[in-house]
């Protein structure tokens, strides 16, 4: 039969693939659907068709899966957010586990992988300590403020709830979208450049209940912005927001200009220059954070504490003196290990995060880690050091052969590595075992619920 794009189909949904979309088969054609699960049967039209699998629009749920739920966001069939919030979250657990040990069979080639049960997350709402609104417009043209809807970068669904940050992030967005709507401050445009609103950011410290606030735009400003600016502070300053408070707003300037790469000016208009945060350990250490509005703090803070309890767990399984944190960011891993060992190197590219992990080492009196900011597999090179344990924390990618390379050259007895991307872990982990490497366990941690997105600690041990 010769399929057509745009052709309906009934499907029944035998499983989940990695990003959550549901898998069905037509006429022997593996065909993923998102917005669907296991035990459905679906309307869905093709919308790509290739020789082997096609994908499809859900057009129709004809029966539901004995498990499908009532979301609990009106906005979830439309908006990016949350992929598989119609799932029970003791099923996204198990979707979860399952997907970390297939991406081990099928790309690591490690069969019955160590993979510890999964730690799910205490809140599945109400969670994350960052969230980023964008300023746009919809098909209409008419003013938003809100997430973009997914596969499209210019339309913006207008959000009037939310429930992945906190109820007093919403009542911002909320008080926000009627203040510049009144000033009649444009929304940027990415069509022709032209516009001023781009974003608003909002970061919480969920143990401190302080908020930072960030409104950023192009340099494309209406008349009497920067004075209407004080108005806007004023605006967010007697917001009612219960034990939450807000400490710090700034103003965020994108500039670009053709030739020259993009930088963003920050402009604190209010308040202190950063927000506070803390993080208790299972062991018990405790660190404290300032964070600046460009710098990366995980966004589930709650779930960031189990996750590097775990790894100081596995970490501290044996007695390490030398410590390598690779693509160590603010520094946070190797500022709780090197509170147990007796010095830790962190390499990291991003300048600013560098100086925050700095910054936060004197913050908690830590004074026996260094860092060095530049590409890890060159700066590797010129490290005299001899680590028994290099941690990896790398980005969704993953690392490549020259890095694991020169992590073999230093023989660490072990490696903790960090991931949030279950099939770069597994290819990571299967060429390491061509350098002697074993993998021992590996725990996924639930940081992202209503998400398909999932963390994951391995450790790895070299063959005597």
């Amino acid at each position: 039969m010769q399929l057509k794009k745009g052709q309906i189909v009934e499907l029944d949904i035998e499983k989940l693939a990695f990003g959550g979309r549901g898998i069905g088969k037509f006429d022997g054609l593996t065909v993923f659907v998102a917005g669907t699960m296991p035990g459905d049967k679906v309307e869905a039209s093709f919308t790509k068709i290739k020789k082997n699998f096609a994908e499809a629009k859900l057009e129709k749920i004809v029966k539901e899966s004995p498990e499908r739920i009532e979301p609990r966001c009106k906005y979830s069939d439309i908006c990016g957010g949350c992929q598989i919030q119609f799932m029970p979250y003791e099923a996204q657990l198990e979707f979860k586990q399952q997907q970390v040990i297939d991406s081990f069979e099928r790309i690591g080639k490690i069969y019955d992988p160590p993979v510890e049960e999964i730690i799910g997350s205490e809140k599945s709402f109400y969670y994350r300590n960052k969230m980023e609104f964008s300023f746009g417009y919809d098909k209409d043209m008419n003013f938003t403020l809100g997430m973009h809807l997914p596969g499209r970068r210019f339309d913006i669904l207008n959000l009037d709830i939310c429930y992945l940050q906190s109820e007093a992030s919403v009542k911002i967005v909320n008080a926000v979208r009627e203040f510049v709507i009144g000033k009649k401050w444009p929304p940027f445009k990415y069509s022709n450049g032209t516009g001023c609103l781009r974003s608003l950011y909002i970061r919480e410290g969920k143990s401190t209940n302080e908020i930072l606030v960030t409104l950023t735009s192009s340099q494309d400003l209406p008349k009497n912005f920067e004075d209407e600016l004080q108005e806007f502070v004023v605006l967010l300053n007697g917001l009612d927001l219960g034990e939450q408070k807000i400490v710090s707003v700034y103003w965020s300037t994108i500039i670009s200009k053709r030739g020259s790469p993009r930088r963003i000016e920050d402009k604190l208009l209010f308040g202190s220059k950063t927000y506070s945060e803390k993080m208790v350990l299972d062991n018990g250490d405790e660190l404290d954070f300032e964070i600046l509005p460009q710098s990366f703090f995980q966004v589930n803070t709650a779930q960031a504490e189990v996750l590097y309890s775990q790894i100081l767990k596995m970490a501290l399984e044996q007695k390490h003196d030398i410590v390598f944190d690779l693509f160590c960011g603010t520094g946070t891993i190797g500022l709780f290990l090197a509170k147990h060992v007796d010095k830790v190197l962190g390499i990291e590219m991003n300048v600013d995060a560098v100086k925050s992990a700095q910054e936060n080492a004197k913050k908690n009196n830590i004074f026996n880690i260094d860092f060095y900011t530049g590409d890890v597999s060159k700066l590797l090179k010129n490290l005299r050091e001899r680590p028994s344990l290099i941690v990896i924390d790398p980005p969704r990618a993953g690392i490549t052969q020259k890095i694991i390379e020169k992590i073999s050259e230093f023989a660490p007895s072990q490696i903790v590595y960090v991931s949030c991307n279950p099939s770069t872990l597994a290819r990571d982990c299967d060429w390491l075992k061509e350098y002697g490497y074993k993998l021992k366990k590996v725990q996924p941690v639930d940081m992202f619920p209503q998400t398909y997105h999932i963390e994951n600690v391995a450790l790895l041990e070299r063959s005597a």
